[in-house]
């Protein structure tokens, strides 16, 4: 006879199936199972669903001996197992409230109502402890066990007269407690599986997302207008089940993989420019021969900087044939071109923001200066000839290194002649007032932006020595220390105001006193980083140091 019970009990194991699978679909649950936190709001939701589950277990019961043989104690279990104290004991209340209302077993109705409570926090303190450990089912087949023990000896204590009892609990004991345990046990290792799964599909798709990713990005590095855009589509149809991709720039086709097809959905082409949100439409397109077919078709806004450039197009043969994968694929492909879109973007600007600062800088060089130079050079022509050769020499190369520089960086020993080319043209003006030392040992070098040193010289001998009545010395020194090089720049000259220091750094960069240190200054913190910006120490009538480092990168 018990192993009838064990046979009639298992025949009711079928809603295991539908339960689990109602479980995989609830948020609460899937958050539970990642072991994160839920709210109560949550743990209320869970605990009413395993509670109705542990109703279900009652009515797919049959009465035996007075009593009911039942699976109520798998939802009940699964609850405390799973959320906690708290979801189990609720559930085990709401479980066991409906048992002792219901007439049938009523022999048993109290005792197994009350035990129905206990079993379930009993289940939610077995869940904490096994809360991080595998073989989840092992645990909670002996969960089971004991619940099925509690409940026996609960109907022993308290169901009337005890001889009857006894003798309900000798006949059912063993089987419930297989059938109950083995329940349990299988439950769990669907709901495992499901999760398993679940996560190889995730798997699955960030795996081929981030592998067809990383062999079309070099070829959107020059965005959608690149001519090797057509490389993008051939990845991502190699990569991917879909039959036809398209790339659409400002809703022209730019570039095609798949077969090729007719252009009937502008219209909707433009709604996701507009929207900014994916579409998932049914198409018909038109194939060669005019023959006509229905695809399902995926359709992503490709983003640069938040506006909506383009717009990624995804085939697929047949109506409705658009999977979550498909989608999920889709999307990531979206988001991180859009990414790539964006910091093609924000590097350009970058470059033609460095481009136009350099050109401010340039633009800084003062005419007067080339016609001064050539005032001197044409004066010296008769009397020296060398010298005015040597410093036509000079500022042809002056010129020639200002005006072109193309670099994004130059060593510091080609500063420093560039610095040496605008000096000699100076000194051939104010011989008498001017003086330079260099004290930059020869073997010192590091990378700088161009252009560094001689705005910040310039700048010493027009507003330091030369509104000095007697002159006076510069002095450029270069040292290392650790593991950078500092650079000062120094003079005897009028000095400085506190108030006009601060303009020189940061004030407007169209002010034609302040490009010079303010460009260079820039640059140096935008490379190298806010530390390694200008310093500038002066004192009125005693002179102006100006220093900065430049970290030097070691072999």
């Amino acid at each position: 006879m018990k192993l009838d019970l064990v046979t009639l009990l298992g025949n009711k194991l079928g809603v295991l199936f539908i339960f689990a699978f109602v479980l995989s679909r609830l948020k609460p649950f899937r958050n539970l199972v990642a072991k994160k936190n839920i709210n109560i709001s949550d743990k209320i939701l869970l605990s009413i669903v395993f509670g109705i589950f542990g109703i279900v277990g009652t009515y797919f019961s049959f009465e035996y001996y007075g009593g009911l043989i039942n699976t109520r104690i798998i939802g009940v279990a699964t609850g405390g197992l799973i959320g906690g104290p708290f979801v189990g004991l609720l559930s085990g209340l709401i479980a066991g409230v409906h048992r002792g209302l219901i007439k049938s077993g009523e022999f048993t109705g109290l005792a197994c109502a009350i035990s129905t409570v206990f079993e379930g926090l009993m289940a939610g303190m077995m869940g904490i402890f096994i809360r991080n450990r595998k073989n989840k089912w092992i645990y909670a087949a002996l969960t089971g066990t004991i619940a099925e023990l509690m409940r026996k000896v609960s109907v022993l204590l308290i169901s009337k007269p005890f001889e009857k009892a006894l003798e309900f609990v000798s006949h059912v004991w063993l089987p419930m407690i297989i059938i109950n345990s083995v329940g349990l046990a299988l439950l769990f290792m669907i709901i495992e599986n499901i999760f398993k799964d679940q996560e190889k599909m995730i798997a699955y798709q960030a795996n081929l997302t981030l592998k067809t990713v990383d062999k079309a990005l070099p070829f959107l590095k020059n965005g959608l207008g690149s001519d090797k855009i057509k490389k993008v589509t051939e990845v991502i149809h190699e990569m991917t089940e879909f039959d036809i991709v398209r790339i659409m720039e400002s809703g022209l086709l730019v570039a095609q993989t798949g077969l090729n097809i007719g252009d009937r959905i502008k219209d909707r082409n433009e709604y996701v420019t507009e929207t900014r949100e994916a579409l998932v439409v049914d198409a018909r397109v038109d194939l060669n021969g005019g023959k006509k077919e229905v695809y399902s078709l995926l359709m992503l806004p490709l983003k640069e900087n938040g506006k909506v450039i383009g717009v990624l197009e995804l085939y697929k043969k047949s109506s409705k044939s658009m999977s979550s994968i498909d989608l999920e694929i889709g999307n990531g492909l979206a988001k991180l071109f859009s990414t790539q879109l964006t910091l093609t973007k924000l590097e350009n600007d970058s470059k033609l923001l460095e481009k136009s600062e350099l050109k401010i800088l340039q633009a800084q060089i003062n005419p007067h200066f080339l016609f001064n130079s050539l005032t001197v050079i044409g004066s010296l022509c008769r009397i020296d000839v060398e010298k005015s050769r040597n410093l036509i020499i000079h500022l042809s190369d002056f010129y020639r290194k200002s005006l072109n520089v193309r670099k994004e960086m130059v060593d510091l020993q080609t500063e420093i002649n560039h610095v040496k080319s605008y000096v000699f043209i100076e000194l051939a003006r104010f011989e008498e007032k001017l003086k330079v030392v260099y004290d930059v040992p020869e073997n010192l070098n590091c990378l700088m932006p161009p252009l560094t040193l001689q705005p910040i010289v310039e700048n010493a001998i027009k507003h330091g020595i030369l509104p000095k009545k007697n002159g006076g010395i510069i002095k450029v020194t270069g040292y290392k220390n650790s593991n950078v090089v500092n650079l000062e720049i120094s003079d005897d000259g009028v000095g400085i105001e506190k108030d006009k220091i601060n303009s020189l750094l940061y004030g407007d960069l169209s002010q034609g006193e302040s490009v010079g240190f303010k460009n260079v200054d820039m640059r140096l913190k935008g490379i190298f980083g806010e530390e390694h910006g200008l310093r500038i120490f002066s004192e009125k009538n005693k002179g102006t140091t100006v220093c900065f480092s430049i970290p030097v990168i070691e072999d």
